[in-house]
C-alpha cells in the first residue's frame, strides 16, 4: 500500500531520526514525481502519467507561514522542518528560491530549529542544487549501494545514471552532507537483491570514508 501526502505542509510527525518533524511537500498531492523508483518507496511507483504539478511556490510560502504561526502560538513541539513528501523535492524548478524563503520564515518563528532535506541525490550535479544544499542544515542524500548493479536494482533510476560519477560528485561535498542507506534483502521480479553481504558492506564503508559525511544514517525495512 502506497502512502501519499495530501497537504503542502503536514505534521509535525514524530521521527526516530529528527524528533518532531514538520513535513514540506513540494510535489503533487495525487501522485509521486521522482527520478528514482526505489523498490521500497512508501509512496509507491512512479506513475506513467503523473497527476498534478509541482506546488506553486507562493502557495507553499503561505501554507508554511500559517503552519509556523499556529505552532508558535500553540507552543507545539518542533525540532526540524523537513523537505520530503511525494518524491524528490529537489526536482521542483524553484527549489533554491524555496530554500531561501523557508529559511527566512523559519528564522522568523523558530530561529533555533534546523531544516532537513531528504533527497536521493540525483540532482547534485546541478549547481543550483549544490547552492541550495549549502544553505540547508541537514542535507541527507541516499547511498543504498556502492556497487552499481545493486544500486540500480534497488533504486531503479529513471534517469541516465552513473554511480561512479555520483560518488565523485559526493566527494566534492565532504563535510557538508549526511548519507542514508537502506539495508534490505529479498527477491524482486526474480532477481535476488541483498546489500547486506560482506562485499556490499565493505564497498559502502570504503565510500563512507571517501565521502566524509557528517554522519551516516542506517536503517532497514
Amino acid at each position: 500500500m502506497s502512502i501519499l501526502f495530501h497537504d503542502i505542509v503536514y505534521g509535525p510527525i514524530k521521527s526516530r531520526r529528527f524528533g518532531h518533524s514538520l513535513g514540506m511537500n513540494l510535489l503533487p498531492d495525487k501522485s509521486k514525481i521522482c527520478s528514482y523508483n526505489c523498490i521500497y518507496c512508501e509512496c509507491g511507483w512512479n506513475p506513467d502519467d503523473p497527476q498534478g504539478t509541482f506546488v506553486d511556490k507562493y502557495l507553499f510560502y503561505q501554507a508554511l507561514e500559517q503552519k509556523l504561526i499556529t505552532l508558535s502560538e500553540n507552543h507545539s513541539p518542533l525540532d526540524v522542518l523537513t523537505y520530503a513528501g511525494n518524491g524528490e523535492p529537489t526536482l521542483h524548478p524553484n527549489f533554491l528560491e524555496i530554500v531561501n524563503k523557508t529559511a527566512e520564515l523559519k528564522n522568523r518563528y523558530f530561529p533555533d530549529k534546523k531544516i532537513v532535506l531528504l533527497s536521493n541525490g540525483s540532482t547534485v550535479f546541478n549547481p543550483t542544487i549544490q547552492e541550495a544544499i549549502d544553505k540547508i542544515d541537514m542535507p541527507v542524500l541516499k547511498l543504498d549501494s556502492a556497487i552499481e548493479q545493486t544500486m540500480k536494482a534497488i533504486n531503479l533510476p529513471s534517469i541516465n545514471f552513473n554511480l561512479r560519477q555520483y560518488l565523485e560528485q559526493l566527494y566534492t561535498l565532504q563535510g557538508k552532507i549526511y548519507l542514508q542507506t537502506m539495508f534490505l534483502k529479498g527477491n524482486y521480479k526474480g532477481l535476488n537483491i541483498d546489500n547486506t553481504t560482506d562485499n556490499e558492506v565493505e564497498a559502502l564503508i570504503e565510500q563512507y570514508i571517501k565521502i566524509k559525511p557528517k554522519a551516516v544514517m542506517l536503517y532497514s525495512l
